[in-house]
């Protein structure tokens, strides 16, 4: 099977980073993910950052099949998935925890797909008036996340 590439789209602050690798390192071949928190400046002011950054991330979502985004996201993040909706590649969402997210209606139009560890919360999604119509999958832990986003890039790709 040909690479699979995933880009992150999550909060790159330090308190963020433990989550993010926990979810990306359980992603495994032939899935590789781009992770921003490991190019970014993520110590520095948002309003300092260089041009430089914003070209690279935008060059890794170009070159990305596939975003999975991480909440509780920010602005930024918001952007991505404007950007993705439009691009039509594919975008998933995992949560394990955080529903917070569940009041941005825009962010919920754009994605495809919502992944939960959950029980609870897949309860909640079935019921979101937009999610309803998405593609809402439960798996019993992180793990299985590498099977579903493999199933998605096939579903696209044939």
């Amino acid at each position: 099977m040909e690479k699979i590439k995933v880009y992150l789209s999550a909060r790159i602050s330090k308190d963020a980073h433990e989550w993010n690798e926990h979810v990306c390192n359980s992603l495994k071949h032939p899935i590789k993910v781009f992770m921003p928190q490991k190019y970014n400046p993520w110590d520095l002011k948002h309003k300092d950052f260089p041009k430089e950054v914003y070209d690279m991330d935008l060059k890794a979502m170009k070159e990305s099949d596939i975003c999975l985004l991480l909440p509780p996201y920010g602005r930024d993040c918001a952007w991505e998935i404007g950007w993705y909706s439009n691009s039509h590649k594919p975008i998933v969402v995992f949560i394990d925890r955080d529903i917070e997210w569940l009041r941005d209606w825009m962010v919920k139009g754009g994605i495809d797909y919502v992944v939960t560890t959950n029980s609870r919360i897949w309860k909640k999604l079935m019921e979101d008036p937009i999610l309803k119509h998405k593609k809402i999958i439960y798996i019993d832990n992180v793990e299985q996340l590498n099977d579903v986003i493999k199933g998605i890039f096939l579903k696209k790709n044939g």
